[in-house]
């Protein structure tokens, strides 16, 4: 298994990450919350990828990849709350939604490599 670091689906959080701490600042002016809300789940996915890939078990790596798409999930609905309280600019916004989408495309491609092969829900080994 890789190092967290390797996984595309690691970079991509970690970019989304990074792009949400750049927004932060502006959104806290307008709602500290909500702005404590989209950085939190931002975190939780890069985070999420680096605890899985540190069980080095694909049993236990599963259940962190499927907590990392939820949180993903979360951010795009606070992301949406916050553009349509006109909270972040259009251009914050589609950075932002741009890269968790890209995210969690990379989220869902490592969830697929870790399925195996007899039983696609599952249990590895």
């Amino acid at each position: 298994m890789s190092t967290f670091e390797d996984l595309d689906a690691f970079k991509a959080c970690h970019q989304l990450t990074l792009a949400v701490a750049r927004v932060k600042p502006r959104l806290e002016e307008r709602d500290g919350e909500l702005a404590a809300r989209l950085w939190s789940t931002g975190i939780v996915a890069s985070s999420r990828i680096a605890r899985g890939s540190g069980f080095r078990n694909t049993k236990l790596f599963r259940p962190c990849v499927d907590r990392t798409a939820a949180a993903l999930a979360e951010f795009g609905a606070y992301l949406e709350l916050a553009r349509e309280l006109e909270m972040i600019s259009a251009e914050d916004h589609r950075e932002l939604e741009s890269l968790g989408g890209r995210a969690l495309f990379y989220v869902m491609k490592l969830a697929v490599s870790l399925e195996t092969p007899n039983n696609p829900q599952g249990s590895a080994g």
